[in-house]
């Protein structure tokens, strides 16, 4: 189907502000949704979840683009949990996310950031691909989580298919080819143990002021390996902890005092002030949101 059968279609024009009609286009599947984005370029906008996209006037951020609605892409909602790895669809809620890896110990880092993000009508429509994708959102708590559990993810272009670790996209997205659609996010599974710890200012609140994702393994001797920690909300960009890995991994659990350690390696950040927390703050509290999830890894193993 042609760009112009669509927006002869499904074209919709919605009064927000007086020089405000943004336009609606709502493909069927992947094929046609990456031959939209690739044809509108820089005048196109996915709209996923909406979560982040509504706010856009509160942010002053209205603009004249054409919205690409992933909505009827009933491909993109797929969760499959296999033995070796876990494939979520970039349309997959928080909620939804959380309920399928009900009972998956190796992927509760997965779990527990889909829970904590927002509130629970905003986890029933933010999709996990909007979270990975959304550049202007500093405090997202799936990426942190997919970094540490070493996501791969996959995009489809006009041109074909192109699969690329999070952590290379996190770093190059802002500089990416516009056309891009993410479709696939894929989780290697195994012996691992995980958390994800989240520090608000108050009880109630939307967004942490620094959030911090941990999972490793323990080999037959009993010592730590494949130690993955990343931080999220401190930086505008969340990243790996890499000092603090090198330093945990091959140690023996009831050796370690994670708030000690963490505090030697708090160099690697430069916080961000905010209008909720400084940046010194957001660095400060590393070192118990690394000891906490620590405990939360070793809390139920015996």
């Amino acid at each position: 189907m042609q760009l112009d059968e669509f927006v002869a279609r499904d074209l919709g024009r919605v009064q927000m502000a007086e020089e405000y009609q943004p336009r609606m286009i709502s493909p069927t599947s992947v094929a046609d949704a990456a031959k939209i984005l690739s044809e509108l370029g820089e005048d196109a906008r996915i709209l996923a979840g909406g979560t982040w996209i509504m706010r856009a006037p509160i942010r002053g951020e209205v603009d004249d683009k054409v919205f690409v609605s992933l909505g009827n892409i009933e491909a993109l909602n797929d969760i499959t949990l296999g033995s070796e790895k876990l494939s979520i669809g970039a349309m997959a809620t928080h909620h939804g996310i959380a309920e399928a890896l009900d009972g998956t110990p190796d992927l509760n880092v997965l779990k527990q950031a889909a829970l904590a993000s927002a509130n629970p009508s905003i986890r029933r429509m933010a999709t996990i691909g909007g979270n990975i994708c959304t550049t202007d959102f500093l405090s997202p708590d799936l990426v942190p989580a997919l970094i540490a559990s070493d996501a791969t993810l996959t995009f489809q272009l006009d041109s074909g298919v192109d699969a690329i670790s999070i952590e290379e996209y996190i770093e190059t997205r802002a500089a990416r080819p516009v056309g891009g659609l993410l479709t696939l996010i894929q989780v290697p599974r195994g012996s691992y143990r995980s958390a994800h710890q989240r520090l608000l200012m108050r009880q109630a609140g939307e967004y942490a002021v620094a959030n911090l994702s941990m999972r490793y393994g323990v080999n037959r001797a009993g010592l730590l390996e494949g130690v993955r920690i990343a931080v999220g909300s401190v930086e505008d960009v969340p990243k790996r902890w890499w000092k603090l890995e090198r330093a945990l991994d091959g140690k023996a659990p009831p050796e370690l005092d994670i708030t000690a350690i963490a505090k030697e390696h708090l160099d690697q950040f430069s916080g961000r002030d905010g209008p909720d927390a400084p940046g010194w703050y957001r660095t400060r509290v590393l070192p118990r949101l690394a000891s906490d999830a620590f405990d939360a890894t070793t809390k139920h193993v015996h």
